[in-house]
């Protein structure tokens, strides 16, 4: 997954923990969770919502793309510089 998939999977994350609170066995809907809840705190249509509430393993998903961005990242700051390399910043 690319990098903007790390807020993604954070915001579904979010709204899974919202649904999981508010949700009780045959008694409540998604449906009805979803305008109640969801809907004002992140704006989106009914089939975005249901995509993200079917979404599993996100716990692993999140973890795997912060260590893809750490190692990313690492790549970028190695601290190897030459002798003749300005400092500006």
């Amino acid at each position: 997954m690319g990098y903007n998939s790390l807020n993604y999977l954070r915001k579904c994350k979010i709204v899974n923990d919202i649904v999981q609170s508010h949700y009780k066995a045959g008694i409540t809907t998604y449906s009805g969770i979803f305008p109640m809840f969801v809907k004002h705190f992140y704006p989106m249509d009914y089939k975005s919502f249901m995509k993200m509430v079917n979404m599993r393993y996100l716990d692993k998903q999140i973890k795997e793309e912060e260590d893809c961005i750490g190692k990313a990242d690492d790549k970028q700051g190695d601290g190897n510089v030459p002798a003749n390399q300005l400092n500006l910043f």
